[in-house]
């Protein structure tokens, strides 16, 4: 009598497992040729190891190893995070740890609780050096990630 119900309780496993595999896949492939073709456009870009707090307003995850910086319709930044930071989303809220009024390469952003900003509620990651892109180029990555 218990074998049937292990057999079941298996295959139930299985079928929910498979499920989540095949749920929607992350434009990973998108993003790669998009992040190729500016690695082509960009092999002069200027790039800094620090952004002032002043040269950003927002800043917007792209997947788990890219964060793009924006100053208005001014400047944008590209930070490739030095590895990539599993479980990191789009939407979630980021919170760094500067020791000066400068993001520097080497600090790091940590996700937080929406509703309780005070704690740390996901992985840490470690910011890589941020590359200038055009307002051209970076509309070109957002699209990338559309798929």
């Amino acid at each position: 009598m218990r074998a049937p119900r292990l057999v079941c309780a298996t295959s139930l496993a299985g079928i929910l497992l498979a499920g989540c595999a095949s749920g929607p896949a992350r434009p990973d492939a998108q993003l790669s040729a998009a992040l190729d073709q500016l690695d082509a456009q960009n092999e002069y870009a200027t790039t800094k190891r620090c952004l002032g707090t002043f040269e950003y307003d927002s800043v917007e995850i792209l997947d788990d190893q890219h964060l793009l910086f924006e100053k208005g319709d001014k400047s944008v930044w590209l930070n490739k995070l030095r590895s990539r930071c599993p479980g990191l989303r789009a939407d979630d809220i980021l919170a760094f740890d500067m020791r000066s009024n400068r993001l520097c390469s080497l600090d790091s952003a940590t996700v937080i609780d929406r509703f309780l900003l005070w704690r740390r509620s996901g992985p840490t990651c470690s910011l890589g050096e941020f590359q200038e892109l055009t307002a051209p180029q970076a509309s070109l990555l957002r699209e990338a990630m559309k798929g």
